[in-house]
C-alpha cells in the first residue's frame, strides 16, 4: 500500500497522457452536471439548501451552491454537493473498484478550490492523483458484499486530493490518507436495494470527512498502516489483496478506465438494459405478447432482482423494474415519473421477469460484466439479447449519448455546451473559481 502512494504522489503533470487529462476533465464535467442536477430535482437537496443556505455571501457561508445565488457553509456544502451527485443514481464509477471515486473527490474539492486560488493543472493533478489513490483501494480490498462503496474508500482518494490542493508535503499527504482510511462510514447495501435515502448521505458525510480530516492532520491526529490493514483486511473487507495496488499502475491510470453512466440506474444493471435494448433494435418487442423475460448476469447485477420496488430510489435498483419500463417504450429518465413508476402494466410485466447469477459470467469480473436477456412470447418465440459489458460512455459512439444525458438533466439551468467548453480548457485557467461560479 505504501509503495503505491508513494509511487502515485510522485505523479507530475507532465507524466500524464493526453488521454488521462482528457479523460479527468469529462469525469469532472460529468460529475459538477450531476451535481448540478440533484441539488435542482432531489427533494431532498432542495430542502436542505432552502434550510441551511442564505442569500449573502459570509465568514460562514462561504460556498456558493452552482446555479443559484444561494450560500452555505463549506460542511453543508460537502453534504449537499455530495448527496446530489448520487441521489439520481447517474454518477461516473470505476467498475475495477466497484463504486464511485470522483462523488466523494469533486464536493471536496469544489470547496478547497473556492477557499484559494487553484490553478487548473493542480486541480486536475489533484483529481486524477486522487481518483487512483481511491480506485485502487477500492481494487485491492475486497469489501463485504453486504457494504455499500459510498463514504468508505472513496473518503481516502478526496482525502489525499484536498491535502495535494492545500500544498501539503507527501509524507504529510499520506498521514491525511492514513487517517482517512481509518475512518470510514459502516453503510449498508439493503439501503440501496431498498431505496432508503440514507445510502445518498453516505457520500456527503465521506466528503465531510475528506474535508476535515486535513485539520486532524494538522493537529497532531495519527494513523498507521497497520491500523488501516487491520481495518481493510479484516472488518469492512474480507482480506486485501496486496498485488492489486501496484497491478498495472500507470498503464493506464484507472481514470482511463472510467465509466461514464448513459442511464440513471444502478451500474450493476447497465449491461442487462443494454442486452435488452439489443434485442428490441431487432424486434419489435410488444409488452402485451410478453408471457415472461429472463435475465443472467454476474452475482453483484443479479442481486438487483426485487421486481416490486417501494421508492423512486429503489426502482433505479431493480433490474425487472427497469426492463419493464424500457419495453413499455418509456425512457428510464422518467421513470420516476408518478404515473410510470405506478403504471400497472409495468408493474405486472416487471412481475414475470426472473433475474439469475451465472457464474461463469460472474468469473469475467472485473474486466467484463456480461448479461443475456430472453423475452419468451406467448407464441412460444424467444428473443434473445447480450452483451459482454455495459458502455463505458466514453467510446466513440457513445459520446453523442453522454452529452445527451447532459442536457437531458440540466434542462435551462445552463448553458450546458459553453460550460463543457470551458471545462475542456481548465488546465490553460491560473484560477478556477470563476469555472465553477455558473
Amino acid at each position: 500500500m505504501m509503495n503505491m502512494l508513494y509511487q502515485i504522489l510522485d505523479l507530475q503533470w507532465e507524466d500524464f497522457s493526453e488521454e488521462t487529462i482528457e479523460r479527468a476533465k469529462w469525469v469532472l464535467i460529468d460529475t459538477l452536471f450531476v451535481m448540478l442536477s440533484g441539488i435542482h430535482h432531489s427533494p431532498e437537496s432542495r430542502k436542505f439548501l432552502r434550510d441551511k443556505g442564505v442569500m449573502e455571501q459570509d465568514n460562514a457561508h462561504s460556498i456558493r451552491v452552482p446555479g443559484t445565488k444561494t450560500y452555505l457553509t463549506e460542511e453543508h456544502a460537502a453534504i449537499l454537493f455530495g448527496t446530489s451527485i448520487v441521489c439520481n443514481e447517474m454518477d461516473e464509477g470505476s467498475q475495477f473498484a466497484k463504486g464511485h471515486p470522483a462523488a466523494h473527490l469533486i464536493p471536496a474539492m469544489y470547496i478547497e478550490s473556492a477557499r484559494h486560488a487553484v490553478s487548473g493543472k493542480e486541480f486536475l493533478r489533484a483529481l486524477i492523483i486522487g481518483y487512483e489513490i481511491a480506485a485502487r483501494f477500492g481494487y485491492a480490498s475486497k469489501m463485504k458484499d453486504e457494504m455499500h462503496p459510498h463514504g468508505t474508500w472513496g473518503i481516502i482518494g478526496a482525502a489525499a486530493a484536498v491535502g495535494l490542493l492545500q500544498g501539503k508535503t507527501k509524507d504529510k499527504v499520506i498521514n491525511t490518507v492514513l487517517l482517512a482510511a481509518s475512518l470510514p462510514i459502516a453503510t449498508s447495501w439493503e439501503a440501496a436495494v431498498t431505496g432508503q435515502t440514507i445510502r445518498n448521505l453516505y457520500t456527503g458525510l465521506g466528503n465531510v470527512i475528506a474535508h476535515y480530516v486535513q485539520n486532524f492532520e494538522e493537529a497532531g491526529f495519527i494513523s498507521s498502516e497497520h491500523v488501516v490493514k487491520h481495518l481493510w483486511g479484516n472488518i469492512m473487507s474480507n482480506g486485501v489483496d496486496e498485488d492489486l495496488f501496484l497491478k498495472n499502475l500507470n498503464d493506464p491510470l484507472l481514470i482511463n478506465l472510467n465509466y461514464f453512466k448513459l442511464y440513471p440506474a444502478c451500474r450493476f444493471s447497465h449491461s442487462a438494459i443494454e442486452a435488452f435494448l439489443q434485442l428490441k433494435k431487432r424486434a419489435k418487442v410488444d409488452p402485451k405478447n410478453i408471457d415472461s423475460i429472463e435475465v443472467e448476469t454476474y452475482d453483484l447485477s443479479a442481486r438487483l432482482r426485487d421486481p416490486s420496488p417501494q421508492t423512486q430510489l429503489g426502482e433505479k435498483f431493480s433490474i425487472p423494474f427497469l426492463i419493464a419500463v424500457l419495453a413499455h417504450g418509456f425512457s428510464l429518465f422518467d421513470g420516476d415519473r408518478d404515473d410510470i413508476f405506478y403504471h400497472s402494466s409495468v408493474r405486472k410485466l416487471a412481475l414475470n421477469i426472473r433475474v439469475h447469477a451465472n457464474q461463469s459470467m460472474s468469473e469475467t469480473l472485473p474486466e467484463k460484466r456480461p448479461a443475456q436477456v430472453t423475452v419468451h412470447l406467448k407464441n412460444g418465440e424467444k428473443l434473445i439479447g447480450a452483451v459482454d459489458d455495459a458502455p463505458s460512455g466514453f467510446e466513440i459512439e457513445s459520446m453523442k449519448r453522454l452529452e445527451n444525458k447532459h442536457r437531458h438533466i440540466v434542462g435551462d439551468l445552463i448553458d450546458s455546451s459553453q460550460w463543457i467548453e470551458i471545462i475542456l480548457g481548465i488546465d490553460n485557467a491560473d484560477n478556477i473559481q470563476k469555472i465553477f461560479e455558473i
